[in-house]
């Protein structure tokens, strides 16, 4: 006995692609970005910056104190590389806004180089560094965050939150 099945092969083909597509757009929207200018756009750059890399996330779960993310919030996170001396400005400007502290922040394969090695030495896969207020970053929609400045470094992790 043979069955001869019909099927609607537009129509699958088109589900694939739509799904190809919603998962590119995803992808997209999570890759990597290096270059300085298009930072500049969605968030204040005080000082033009030597190496910048970053990417955005759309924020799924909650974070460090619990807190669920609302619909459409979304997580910059940029590593910025200054010169020395606009190192030493962003930290006097940081430290007028509210108190400091020292912090450990998880490597991420994308990080430059020389912080994944750094990471390495430290034994727990970290950098350390000093926290600041991030508020001459901020620009809407990114209202909320923090930068770090990694020890021994001119590097700094900014995250900030679209809230």
């Amino acid at each position: 006995m043979f069955f001869i099945s019909c099927s609607d092969t537009d129509s699958n083909s088109q589900n694939t692609n739509q799904t190809a597509s919603a998962n590119q757009s995803f992808e997209n929207a999570n890759s990597t970005k290096d270059d300085a200018e298009g930072l500049g756009m969605i968030v204040k750059l005080p000082f033009e910056s030597e190496d910048a890399v970053w990417r955005e996330e759309k924020l799924v779960s909650a974070d460090e104190n619990g807190r669920l993310p609302s619909q459409n919030e979304t997580k910059l996170t940029a590593v910025l590389l200054f010169k020395a001396e606009d190192a030493e400005k962003i930290v006097a400007q940081a430290q007028t806004y509210k108190q400091t502290f020292p912090t450990d922040i998880a490597s991420e394969n994308w990080f430059p180089a020389e912080l994944i090695a750094q990471s390495q030495l430290s034994g727990d896969e970290t950098v350390k560094g000093t926290t600041y207020a991030a508020n001459d970053f901020f620009q809407s929609p990114y209202t909320d965050g923090k930068i770090t400045r990694i020890q021994a470094s001119n590097y700094f992790i900014l995250e900030l939150y679209s809230r």
